[in-house]
Order: C-alpha cells, then sequence, then structure tokens
C-alpha cells in the first residue's frame, strides 16, 4: 500500500501544479482579450486584497465556467492549449484523486 502512496502523491502534485499554471495562464489571455468576463467580485473578495485576481474563488470559477464553455471559442489560438489542459486535467485529477482516496480506505487496516 505504501509503495503506491508515493508514486501517487507525486503524479497529483504534478498534475495539480500543471492545471493550476493553465488556470493562471488562461486567466491572463480572458483578462487581456475579454476583461468583463472575468471582473467580478463577492461580499468576500476583500480578503484576496493584495493577491493575485484568479486567487479570488470567484474569478477561478469565472475562469472555469469560460474554459468549459463556449465562449472559449471566441478567445485567441494561445487560449486553446490552455483550455484544453484545463478541459483533460481537471476531471482525470478529480478521478485519480478519488481512485487514490477509495484504495487508501479501502486498503487501511
Amino acid at each position: 500500500m505504501t509503495v503506491l502512496q508515493f508514486p501517487a502523491a507525486l503524479v497529483l502534485i504534478v498534475a495539480v501544479g500543471v492545471y493550476l499554471y493553465s488556470v493562471y495562464r488562461l486567466h491572463q489571455v480572458i483578462a487581456s482579450e475579454r476583461p468583463q468576463w472575468v471582473d467580478r467580485k463577492g461580499t468576500l473578495s476583500f480578503f484576496y486584497t493584495g493577491m493575485p485576481r484568479v486567487a479570488d474563488p470567484n474569478v477561478g470559477l469565472a475562469v472555469l465556467s469560460v474554459a468549459f464553455s463556449s465562449k472559449a471559442r471566441q478567445l485567441s489560438a494561445v487560449a486553446k492549449p490552455y483550455v484544453r489542459c484545463i478541459r483533460v486535467l481537471l476531471p482525470l485529477v478529480l478521478l485519480f484523486f478519488l481512485g487514490v482516496l477509495v484504495v487508501s480506505v479501502v486498503g487501511a487496516p
């Protein structure tokens, strides 16, 4: 059991890092081309003052909604690799994480 945990943790760390990088870069592209799509503020957005805008959950959700909607076709070709990466990695990482969680719970003494 412990033999599988280290490689699984490495895969998750790398995949989440690539996913977060893609979200950050896609936010930059959207903010430069269509800033009205990611110009969102919630009631608790003041907690994220001084941080990058994409760190605000409202903005991050706006970026994901653009990535999974037809609005992504309206962006330039620069955004296409990031959209594709988000569309592929988010479900795969979630399924992989759930699989690791199930194996850990079932294999626990």
